[in-house]
């Protein structure tokens, strides 16, 4: 009995576990107009616990990019993960969550 109930538990915790997801997201931040705001957009970016920069895209005008990222839905809302480059006076705009579907 005693063992069976062990198992259980730890059925239980490798279930709870299984649903914390690690998604992936792709963000749009403007207003880079010099070489180290990409920088400071990524490290704004990794504030937020859990999120890992997967890639920056710079775009051709080279004042916006888009970073892809990766991150914990159980330790980070998407959201507080967008609002993070405003701090420091750029916009930011979630592009795709691609795990959302």
């Amino acid at each position: 009995m005693r063992k069976t109930l062990i198992t259980l538990g730890v059925a239980l915790l490798s279930a709870g576990a299984a649903s914390a997801e690690e998604r992936q997201a792709q963000i749009e931040v403007s207003g880079l107009w010099c070489p180290s705001c990409s920088y400071i957009v990524g490290e704004a970016l990794q504030k937020a616990a859990s999120v890992e920069i997967v890639s920056f895209d710079e775009h051709e005008d080279g004042a916006s990019g888009v970073y892809t990222i990766t991150f914990d839905d159980t330790q980070t809302a998407l959201e507080e993960i967008v609002a993070q480059p405003s701090a420091y006076g750029y916009t930011a705009v979630l592009l795709d969550d691609a795990s959302s579907s």
